[in-house]
């Protein structure tokens, strides 16, 4: 990316440029109504010389301002370590996320909103844990959205046995961000079920999280299906678990439910980084100054040159 730093001052090239051309005609105009009978009437202009005492000048004075308006390269880079929000999306798949009471069914509708909710946020390091009887972190907090996003786009039923252990995936998806060193810190636990196969109370696993991470560590819990699904979704445990660590609860009964709590979520945990990045620019002006006075040294020469050459001096 290309700026100038004080892009005004370019407008005072053709400024200086109309000024000078104002003050040159009115001295034309003076000079028709002399004769000159010096003993160089006869002398040939020097045409050649002009390109040095005209254009070079002129083109030192462009390279001069271009220096005075800070021309400067720039590139994203990617936040530091503590900036920006560190993201974790425990992502349900057990046999229930395979339910047609959303179109096609709950996974493939909960992954089209996780990336999308990923597509927004840009300059966060966010990472994804699947669970179902056990879990498996596919992917830690990064900054690779795109590596994400395939993890996301390629997640099925099948890899894990099959069950439900919200606790072990909550576990997990904390242990994601102990090593995380942003002031915020988010874990998005999505269910459609109730605990079947799990070590540990999802509950105890709550209150763990709260202990060692105090309010650094929010978790949002997503508790996915219908009323009368056939499938019961353990609401009571995953509100417990949102209100233990600085959450809530989102219920979704639709495939607008769960983008618009995506859309919550970015507006409760808004990044402290620029949607359009982090940009670094480097001066460049440094060269462009060293030409200008130089073409304006050798413009100076010249005319001296010339001006000696047709008389002017002895």
């Amino acid at each position: 990316m290309i700026r100038f730093a004080f892009w005004q001052i370019l407008f005072l090239y053709p400024v200086i440029a109309f000024i000078s051309l104002v003050v040159q005609n009115k001295g034309d105009k003076k000079k028709r109504g002399a004769t000159f009978t010096g003993p160089f009437i006869n002398t040939p202009t020097v045409t050649s010389g002009k390109f040095f005492t005209v254009f070079i000048p002129w083109l030192g004075l462009l390279f001069l301002i271009i220096a005075l308006a800070r021309p400067q390269s720039g590139f994203e880079r990617l936040p530091d370590a503590g900036e920006g929000v560190d993201i974790v999306i425990a992502l349900d798949v057990s046999t229930s996320m395979l339910a047609e009471d959303y179109d096609p069914n709950r996974l493939e509708v909960a992954k089209e909103a996780a990336l999308e909710f990923i597509e927004n946020r840009p300059n966060d390091r966010i990472g994804l844990v699947l669970y179902a009887a056990e879990p498996m972190t596919i992917c830690p907090p990064t900054f690779d959205h795109s590596t994400l996003t395939r993890f996301i786009s390629n997640a099925e039923l099948g890899y894990l046995t099959d069950g439900t252990a919200i606790g072990s995936g909550l576990a997990t998806a904390a242990r994601g961000l102990g090593s995380s060193s942003t002031d915020r810190r988010v874990i998005v636990l999505l269910s459609d079920g109730v605990e079947t196969a799990g070590v540990v109370d999802p509950i105890t696993v709550a209150e763990a999280v709260s202990i060692l991470h105090g309010d650094s560590i929010a978790v949002y819990t997503v508790a996915i299906g219908r009323e009368n699904s056939g499938y019961e979704v353990d609401r009571e445990t995953l509100t417990a678990i949102a209100e233990l660590n600085n959450g809530r609860l989102f219920n979704v009964y639709n495939k607008d439910d769960l983008e618009s709590v995506y859309a919550s979520i970015d507006s409760l945990e808004a990044s402290t980084l620029p949607e359009k990045g982090l940009f670094v620019y480097r001066d460049h002006y440094l060269g462009w100054l060293i030409w200008g006075l130089l073409l304006l040294a050798v413009g100076e020469f010249s005319r001296w040159k010339v001006f000696r050459i047709t008389g002017g001096g002895q």
